[in-house]
C-alpha cells in the first residue's frame, strides 16, 4: 500500500480543526508509537508520554499533538495505530502533522519494570536527533514522566539551534557559532546545537584553499562530532562527519571503526550500508563488518534488510560459505531481492567454493526467471564452458546474442567456443568475429588480438602438419585480424603462411600440371612478399623476413612460368 497520499489527506483535515493555541505555539511536537516486544506496550507508552508532555509544557510554547489526531491520521491512511512505523514513515507522519519535532524509541519490559530508550528527532531531517537519558521505572507512566522531563530539558537548546541555522544561512559564521554555544549552555548535553556548529565548521572546511586549512578545519569539526558520538553512539549525522574526516586527517583505523558504528546506528538504511560495505571491501577490510552483521541478525533474525546487508558483507569479505547459506534465506524473507544480480552473486560464491554444478543450477534458475537477461545468459554460458559443457554453452550464447545482438562479450565468447570445439570451427569463428567488429563502438583492438592469437595457433598447427588447407585457413584468420586493426604481427604471419602455401602448391602443380594450383602458388607468393616486407621493417621479424625475401624473388619467375605453361 502507498500510504503517503492518504496520510496527506488526513493531515489536511487535522490542520483545519486544530485548536487556536496550536496554531500560535512556538513549536509542535508529536510522539510516535514505541518499539516493544510486548503487544500494545509501544502504543501505551506513546499515549503516556503525550499526556506527560502536555503537563510539562504551556501549549502556547509547545503544542503536543493529541493521541486522537495521530491515531486518526494513521488509521485513515491504512496504518495500525498500535504498531511502530519505519524511520522514514515516522518522518513523513511528523511532516504531515506539521510537527517540528517528534519523540520515538523503544520500551523494554523486565522483571523490575520498564526501561525506555528514547530520542527527540527533528522532523525536517531525521538524521538530526537528540538522544535522551534512559528512563527506568516500575510503572510505564513513571518511566514516561522521566522521558517527558528529559524532553523538556532537551528542547531548551532549540532556540540556539534555530538561531545558529539562520545565521549560518546568512553567512554569519561567528554569529552562528555563538548561537550554537548559547544552545549548548541552555542544555549541556545538546547534540542538535553541536551539530549546527559542526555544520558551520564543515562548510568552512569545504571552502578551504590550502591543505593546512583543510586539516585544521577538519579537526574543528571532529572536535565537536567526536564529543557527540561519545554522548550518542547512534548519532548518524555525527558518525557521517567522522567517517569522512577521519580519512582526511589520515586516521584510517578510526574511519573504519566509524563506518561500522554507522551500520549499527542505521541498520535499515540499505543505501548507506551498501556504500559502507563497498568502501570496506575496497580498502580490503570487509571482514571487519562480519561480527557486526552477525550481531544484528542475532538481534533481528529473518529481517530482510539485515539479511541483504549480511549477504553483501559476506560476498565482499570472500566468506563464500556464509554467503551461500544466507542467500536462500534472504529471498525467502523478501522475494523481490531475487533479482538478476542475486543469481550471479550466488553463482560466483559457489564457483569460489569449487561447486560448479551448484553455480550452474543457480544460474539456470536465474535464466528461467529472466529469460532475456543477456548478462545472466552470458554468466551461465561462461560457467558451462569452464566445466566442459561447451555444446550447451554455445546454445546459451546464441540465446544471449538473440537477447542483445550488440553484446560484444557474448560474440567473443561464442567465437572462442567455436575455436575450442573438436574439431575447431574456424569459419564460424571468423564469421562471429567479423560481426563483433562491425558493432558500433566495437573494441577492435581486442577483436584483432583474439583473431591474431587464433591465426598464430592455426599457423603452428599447419606448420606441424604441412597441410596446405590449414595454412590457407590461418591466412584468412590473420588477414581478418589485420583488417580489423593493422599489425606487423598479422602481416608477417600471413607472409610466412602464404609462402608455405605457394611452395606446396608449386610442387604439386609440377606433378599434376594443374593450372589452379599454379595460380595459387603465384598469388600466394605476392601475399608472402607483402607480408614479409612489412616484417622486415620490425626488429622482431627483420632477420627471418630478410632470409625469406630473396627466396621469394628467385621463386616468382618460376611460379609465373608455371602459370604460363599450365594455364593455356
Amino acid at each position: 500500500m502507498n500510504a503517503r497520499y492518504p496520510l496527506a489527506l488526513a493531515a489536511l483535515a487535522i490542520a483545519g480543526s486544530a485548536p487556536a493555541h496550536a496554531q500560535d505555539a512556538k513549536a509542535r511536537i508529536t510522539v510516535m508509537t514505541f518499539q516493544s516486544q510486548e503487544k500494545g506496550t509501544g502504543a501505551k507508552a506513546a499515549d503516556e508520554l503525550r499526556n506527560q508532555l502536555k503537563d510539562k509544557f504551556n501549549p502556547k510554547d509547545v503544542y503536543v499533538l493529541p493521541t486522537k489526531d495521530v491515531n486518526n491520521t494513521l488509521e485513515q491512511s491504512g496504518f495500525s495505530a498500535s504498531e511502530p512505523l519505519a524511520g522514514n514513515d515516522e518522518k513523513a507522519l511528523a511532516n504531515l502533522l506539521r510537527a517540528d519535532e517528534y519523540v520515538t524509541g523503544s520500551v523494554t519490559k523486565a522483571a523490575t519494570g520498564y526501561t525506555v530508550d528514547a530520542r527527540m528527532v527533528l522532523a525536517r531531517d531525521n538524521s538530526l536527533s537528540q538522544a535522551l537519558p534512559a528512563a527506568t521505572a516500575a510503572k510505564i507512566g513513571d518511566a514516561m514522566d522521566n522521558v517527558a522531563k528529559s524532553v523538556r530539558e532537551a528542547i531548551k537548546q532549540l532556540d540556539g539551534e534555530h538561531a545558529c541555522i539562520g545565521k549560518a544561512r546568512a553567512g554569519d559564521v561567528p554569529g552562528a557559532l555563538a548561537a550554537a554555544r548559547q544552545g549548548i549552555a541552555s542544555y549541556p548535553q545538546a547534540t542538535l546545537a553541536r551539530l549546527c556548529s559542526a555544520n558551520v565548521y564543515y562548510s568552512q572546511y569545504q571552502k578551504a584553499t590550502t591543505h593546512a586549512d583543510s586539516i585544521a578545519l577538519a579537526d574543528s569539526v571532529l572536535a565537536v562530532t567526536r564529543l557527540i558520538a561519545q554522548q550518542d553512539p547512534r548519532s548518524v549525522a555525527a558518525l557521517r562527519f567522522n567517517a569522512e574526516l577521519f580519512k582526511v586527517i589520515g586516521d584510517s583505523t578510526q574511519a573504519r571503526a566509524t563506518l561500522l558504528a554507522l551500520i549499527r546506528a542505521d541498520p535499515s538504511n540499505d543505501k548507506l550500508i551498501t556504500q559502507i560495505v563497498n568502501e570496506l571491501a575496497g580498502s580490503g577490510h570487509a571482514n571487519d563488518a562480519i561480527p557486526l552483521v552477525k550481531e544484528l541478525l542475532d538481534r533481528s533474525p529473518g529481517d530482510p534488510q539485515l539479511l541483504h546487508t549480511a549477504f553483501l558483507v559476506y560476498l565482499a569479505a570472500n566468506d563464500w560459505q556464509s554467503a551461500v547459506a544466507t542467500g536462500p534465506e534472504l529471498i525467502r524473507a523478501d522475494t523481490s531481492t531475487a533479482d538478476s544480480s542475486y543469481f550471479t552473486r550466488m553463482a560466483a560464491a559457489y564457483t569460489n567454493l569449487n561447486k560448479p554444478n551448484d553455480a550452474i543450477t543457480v544460474l539456470q534458475a536465474g535464466v528461467q526467471k529472466y529469460p532475456s537477461n543477456s548478462d545472466l545468459l552470458l554468466s551461465l554460458a561462461s560457467t558451462l564452458r569452464k566445466n566442459g559443457r561447451a555444446p550447451e554453452a554455445v546454445d546459451v550464447l546464441k540465446r544471449a546474442i538473440a537477447a542483445n545482438p550488440n553484446n560484444p562479450q557474448a560474440l567473443l565468447l561464442l567465437a572462442d567456443s567455436y575455436a575450442q570445439a573438436t574439431p575447431p570451427q574456424y569459419d564460424s569463428v571468423a564469421g562471429v568475429l567479423q560481426r563483433a567488429a562491425s558493432l558500433p563502438g566495437a573494441d577492435k583492438a581486442t577483436i584483432a588480438q583474439y583473431a591474431l592469437g587464433q591465426g598464430n595457433n592455426m599457423y603452428k598447427a599447419a606448420n606441424a602438419s604441412k597441410d596446405r588447407a590449414q595454412f590457407q585457413s590461418a591466412i584468412k584468420m590473420l588477414q581478418l585480424s589485420d583488417a580489423v586493426q593493422p599489425s606487423v604481427d598479422a602481416k608477417f604471419l600471413t607472409g610466412v603462411s602464404a609462402f608455405s602455401v605457394a611452395q606446396s602448391a608449386y610442387n604439386e602443380a609440377n606433378t599434376s600440371k594443374s593450372c589452379p594450383l599454379a595460380q595459387t602458388a603465384r598469388d600466394n607468393l605476392a601475399i608472402a612478399q607483402t607480408g614479409l616486407q612489412a616484417g622486415a621493417s620490425d626488429d622482431k621479424y627483420k632477420t627471418a623476413a630478410t632470409q625469406f625475401l630473396p627466396v621469394i624473388a628467385q621463386f616468382r619467375p618460376a611460379a609465373d612460368a608455371q602459370v604460363k605453361k599450365f594455364c593455356k
